[in-house]
């Protein structure tokens, strides 16, 4: 006897900036309008009935965004399980890419223009027809996700409209003719039985404004702190908003970077955000320090001879005015150093506690003095890296972390935890393994810096990063973390 079939639930990304803008988008890698982020949310919550064995997805951000946004919040499938691939990427539109689509349809007139985006072979120059696009599309479902199905395993498939209307031509057994007339609307999921050949027997609809059947939420946040810098990748409210569901517990802004008045917009946003999901995040923000920048990054002065500079004590005060929750000073070589900030901190009536970045040669070999005086230590490993030979790193963050744990300090792992994520939706099975060993080693928090301050995926780091923690979690005897 043939095992049952697994549900296929189907999804539309929600709309994107170019859909709201109505222009042919096609290739073209554009982010969630936010409209979309609620719609992907409300699509997320109309199949928290459903446990979700495996998510495939296109290799494109609206589709990215969709699905992390549907699955965050709930106890739902690993992120080793979320699989993409450019097999389910939007109809490339060729040279109609980016145009507006009222335009062409007035240049066309409605019936060719209606035939140019809904016909089965309809040649677009230098694009794709709908019959390419299910030549691509088909094939990676029937070799790729119907083995899960006839596994027993619940998938879901989040796509493009064209994407979708290829696998449902196959799907529903739809004629070259009849596909025209099929349209899969941003608000609906199709939920399939299917036979072994990946042809439907049952077909049910939800929408959003359905009464969604009340399901218990199991979902469990890790006890390591998620850390993730904010930046123009993600200082807007849908954004940062999707990012604390997806598991962000701190949010770090470099006062290196930005004008007063945008970091103080993204602190309101910050919480904001946090009121709204009824949540305490916290706001550490990094002071310059003797920071030089040239061509190839940065470097520290090395003639100045203390942390804390004229400019940081600028920063501190707006820092204290704007109710930030901790300092993190740049290049410490010594405890005086953090004495210093925390006399500034004093100065201004304020109760910021204090962060001590360990990125130099000197605060190895001062370690002791300085985790003593600081209220936290970060491993800041990228800088660090230019100090000391890059094979003594691994044991320098190990040490760090020993020691701060048998004087109950919390500390910090941080930089290139999961980098390629600034361009890619997954990281490589070494950086997924970093984070898993700095949880086991008893980092109370990781970090992301570029992955979520200009990557493409920044809600997808985070997502990803929680389920690192969670998974690396459920490995220690007696785990112990030191509260910020």
């Amino acid at each position: 006897m043939e095992p049952q079939m697994g549900k296929l639930i189907v999804a539309r990304h929600g709309e994107s900036e170019w859909n709201k803008a109505n222009l042919f988008t096609g290739k073209t890698d554009v982010h969630l309008s936010t409209n979309g982020f609620k719609a992907s949310e409300e699509l997320g919550a109309l199949i928290k009935d459903i446990e979700i064995h495996k998510v495939f997805a296109s290799t494109q951000a609206r589709t990215i965004e969709t699905e992390v946004c549907m699955m965050s919040g709930g106890k739902q499938c690993c992120s080793e399980n979320i699989h993409y691939s450019s097999a389910l990427n939007e109809r490339d539109y060729g040279d109609y890419t980016g145009k507006n689509k009222l335009e062409k349809e007035h240049e066309l007139g409605k019936e060719e223009s209606d035939t140019l985006r809904r016909a089965w072979n309809y040649p677009i120059p230098n694009g794709e027809t709908l019959k390419m696009v299910y030549e691509r599309s088909v094939p990676f479902f029937l070799q790729e996700i119907l083995p899960v199905l006839r596994n027993s395993e619940n998938v879901l498939i989040v796509s493009h409209g064209n994407t979708v209307r290829s696998l449902l031509k196959y799907i529903e057994k739809i004629s070259d003719i009849d596909i025209e007339k099929v349209e899969m609307p941003f608000n609906e999921i199709f939920i399939y039985d299917l036979d072994h050949d990946g042809h439907f027997i049952n077909k049910e609809i939800r929408k959003i404004g359905d009464k969604v059947k009340p399901v218990q939420e199991s979902r469990v946040r890790s006890l390591t702190q998620i850390v993730a810098t904010i930046g123009p990748a993600s200082s807007e409210y849908v954004v940062l908003n999707e990012m604390v569901k997806a598991g962000m517990d701190m949010a770090r802004l470099n006062f290196f970077w930005p004008e007063p008045e945008e970091i103080k917009k993204r602190i309101g946003l910050i919480k904001k955000t946090a009121k709204e999901n009824n949540t305490n995040i916290k706001i550490l923000v990094d002071l310059p320090g003797p920071r030089l920048q040239d061509k190839d990054g940065h470097i520290y002065d090395i003639n100045a001879s203390k942390a804390i500079t004229a400019k940081d004590k600028e920063l501190i005060k707006f820092a204290i005015e704007n109710d930030v929750d901790y300092l993190s000073v740049s290049f410490v070589g010594n405890k005086q150093d953090i004495l210093d900030c925390r006399e500034e901190i004093k100065k201004w009536n304020g109760r910021q506690k204090i962060i001590a970045k360990i990125e130099r040669a000197v605060a190895i070999e001062n370690i002791d003095e300085i985790i003593a005086n600081a209220d936290a230590i970060m491993i800041a490993r990228g800088d660090l890296g230019n100090e000391i030979p890059i094979e003594k790193i691994p044991f320098a963050q190990d040490d760090i972390i020993k020691k701060c744990k048998q004087v109950g300090k919390p500390v910090i792992t941080a930089t290139q935890m999961l980098y390629s994520m600034k361009d890619n939706p997954s990281p490589t099975r070494a950086e997924a393994t970093d984070v898993v060993n700095a949880v086991m080693e008893g980092s109370d928090a990781v970090m992301l810096s570029e992955e979520t301050s200009i990557g493409k995926y920044p809600i997808r780091a985070v997502y990803v990063m929680e389920h690192l923690a969670l998974e690396a979690e459920l490995h220690l005897k007696n785990p112990k973390f030191n509260t910020f």
